[in-house]
C-alpha cells in the first residue's frame, strides 16, 4: 500500500476529538489492517517523519505507535532501510456467527447470476483463429500517435471534459459523411451518437426502445453479443429464421410483445449471408406490419472482396424505423472501443441526452483525433491496403482448409469480413473440440444459435484470420486439422462403447 493511501486509511479512523490517545488509535488501525491483510507481508510503511507530517501529528506520536507494532511483530525494522510489515501467522478475529450468515447471503442478484451463464467472446485478441478482429500491427499507429498529440494540451481543455450531446461534434459530422458516400445511410450529423462500441449501442438501444420483459429477436445463429446485452438488459430474446438470403420474419414467429429485430444483412455473423434486395424490403415491410424496431449491425461492412459494399438497409427505410449501428474496432483495431449509432431524427436527441445520463461518455482527445483521421484520408487509406491484404488473407485460408479437410467441410461464401463460417459434415462435438484446439494453441470461434440446435453447435466453427498473418496461415490449419480428427476420434469411440 503506497504511503499515500496508508495516510488516508488513517485519517478516515483517527477521531481527534475523542478520549483515546491517537498513538493508540495508529497502533489499532495498523495492527488490525495486518490482520485483514491489508497491509501485506514485506509492504514498506512510511517512515515515522514522513507519516507524522501528512497526518497533523507529532513525531514521536507515530514512533510509540511504530515501536509498539514492532515489539508485538506486526512490524519489522531494517536499520537503514525502513519499516515494513512483517512475516506473522497472526490471522483475523473470529467472525460472529450472525456476520457469518450475512456474508454469505450476501450472493448475485438474478440479473447478475444470468448475466453469468450468458455467452462471450474469446478472452485472446490475436492468434490463429480468434474471430472478428482486426491486424492491430497493421495500423499506422504513428499517424494515430501524431492525431493523438494535436489534440492533448493545455490549448485543448474542451476535451478534458465529458462528451455531451451525443459525442464531439467534429466526428458526428464526419461519420454522416462517411456513412452516407460509402453506406447509403440517410443521415445528418445530428442523428449520429458516438459511443464506446457496439455492445454500449445495443444497451442503449435495448433501454430507450423497449421495457423489462418485451421480446427482442436475433438471427440464429447471431453474435453472441445481442442475446447477451439484450438479457441483461431486462428483454427476453428470441430466435429468428435464418437461411441463405438471411433474416426471414415472414418464417418465423413474432409474439406480439417482440419490439425489437437484430439483424446483419450485409454480412451476416456467423455464416456470411448476404441479405438480396427483395429479403430487405420484405424485412422492411413486415417491420412495419409488426411495430418493430430494427437494429443494423453494419460491423465489418469496410471489408468487401467481390465488389462495393452493399448499400444499407437503413437506405432503404422510409418509416424511420432502423437504428444503423457500427463500430471503428474492427476497422482499426480492437482497444479503440468506439462505435456510433445512426438514429431516426424525432430521436436523436433523446438518445444523445440518454447517452450522456446513463454512461457519462469522456474520451474525446480519442474521438477528436478520430474525426482527423476520417477527415484527412488516413481511414480510407488504410481500408484500401487492408482490403486487399485480408482478401488474400481470406483466400489463403481458404485454400488451405479445402486442402486438409476436403469435402468434409463446407464453407461460407468469400463475400466480406474477417472469418469464415465451417461446417463439418461429420459431427464434431464442440466441448471436446475446444479442449483440442486449446491443446494446439489455438482459438476458434462457436457460433451462437438460440434455442436447441445441439447437432448445428457440434458441426460448426468460426475461423477468424484479420489477426493471422499470412506466414502462419497454413500451419494453423495443419494444428486445426489434428485437433479435429482428434476430436471426432473421440467421438466415434464414445458413440461404439454406448452402442455395446
Amino acid at each position: 500500500m503506497p504511503a499515500v493511501l496508508l495516510t488516508d486509511m488513517l485519517t478516515q479512523k483517527l477521531n481527534r476529538d475523542g478520549g483515546e490517545p491517537l498513538q493508540r488509535q495508529i497502533y489499532n488501525v495498523v495492527r488490525q489492517a495486518v490482520l485483514d491483510h491489508k497491509l501485506v507481508v514485506g509492504q514498506k510503511l512510511p517512515s515515522s517523519r514522513t507519516l507524522a507530517l501528512e497526518l497533523g501529528v507529532s513525531r514521536i506520536t507515530v514512533a510509540l505507535a511504530y515501536d509498539r507494532l514492532i515489539a508485538e511483530n506486526y512490524l519489522s525494522a531494517k536499520s537503514g532501510s525502513g519499516t515494513f510489515v512483517a512475516q506473522t501467522t497472526v490471522r483475523p478475529l473470529n467472525v460472529s456467527a450472525a456476520a457469518s450468515h450475512s456474508k454469505q447471503s450476501m450472493m448475485l442478484s438474478q440479473r447478475g447470476a444470468q448475466i453469468a451463464t450468458l455467452p462471450g467472446g474469446v478472452k485472446q485478441s490475436h492468434g490463429a483463429f480468434v474471430p472478428g478482429v482486426a491486424d492491430a500491427s497493421a495500423f499506422p499507429f504513428h499517424l494515430w500517435r501524431r492525431l493523438i498529440a494535436r489534440h492533448v494540451g493545455k490549448g485543448e481543455l474542451h476535451l478534458s471534459g465529458y462528451a455531451l450531446g451525443g459525442g464531439f461534434a467534429p466526428l458526428r459530422a464526419a461519420v454522416a459523411s462517411y456513412l452516407r458516400i460509402s453506406r447509403s445511410v440517410e443521415c445528418e450529423a445530428e442523428q449520429v451518437i458516438i459511443t464506446s462500441g457496439t455492445h454500449q449501442s445495443i444497451d442503449l438501444c435495448a433501454r430507450l426502445l423497449a421495457d423489462p420483459g418485451d421480446l427482442a429477436l436475433v438471427e440464429n445463429p447471431c453474435h453472441w453479443a445481442f442475446p447477451t446485452v439484450l438479457s441483461a438488459s431486462g428483454l427476453k430474446v428470441g430466435p429468428c429464421v435464418l437461411d441463405e438470403s438471411g433474416l426471414s420474419l415472414a418464417a418465423s414467429h413474432v409474439p406480439r410483445h417482440a419490439r425489437l429485430v437484430a439483424t446483419s444483412p450485409s454480412h451476416q455473423y456467423p455464416t456470411g449471408a448476404v441479405m438480396p434486395l427483395a429479403r430487405r424490403l420484405e424485412l422492411l415491410q413486415h417491420a412495419r406490419e409488426m411495430n418493430l424496431w430494427v437494429l443494423e449491425d453494419d460491423y465489418d461492412s469496410e471489408f468487401r472482396y467481390d465488389g462495393l459494399p452493399i448499400p444499407s438497409l437503413q437506405g432503404l427505410d422510409r418509416d424511420e424505423r432502423v437504428i444503423y449501428v457500427g463500430t471503428f474496432s474492427k476497422a482499426m483495431f480492437p482497444g479503440v472501443r468506439l462505435g456510433y449509432l445512426v438514429v431516426p431524427s424525432h430521436l436523436a436527441a433523446t438518445f444523445a441526452d440518454a447517452s450522456a445520463k446513463l454512461y457519462r461518455p469522456g474520451q474525446l482527445h480519442t474521438q477528436a483525433a478520430l474525426a482527423d483521421f476520417l477527415g484527412e484520408g488516413h481511414f480510407a487509406q488504410h481500408i484500401r491496403r487492408m482490403r486487399i491484404e485480408y482478401a488474400e488473407r481470406q483466400s489463403l485460408l481458404r485454400a488451405s482448409l479445402e486442402r486438409a479437410f476436403g469435402s468434409e467441410i463446407t464453407l461460407s461464401p468469400a463475400h466480406a469480413g474477417l472469418h469464415l463460417f465451417a461446417r463439418f459434415d461429420s459431427l464434431t462435438p464442440k466441448a471436446t473440440l475446444a479442449s483440442e484446439v486449446q491443446a494446439e494453441n489455438l482459438i476458434v470461434g462457436f457460433p451462437c444459435f438460440s434455442g436447441e440446435c445441439p447437432e448445428l453447435e457440434d458441426r460448426s466453427i468460426v475461423l477468424g484470420f484479420g489477426g493471422v498473418p499470412q506466414a502462419t496461415i497454413g500451419d494453423g490449419v495443419a494444428r486445426l486439422a489434428r485437433a479435429v480428427e482428434r476430436t471426432q476420434r473421440k467421438h466415434r469411440g464414445s458413440a461404439r462403447a454406448a452402442l455395446r
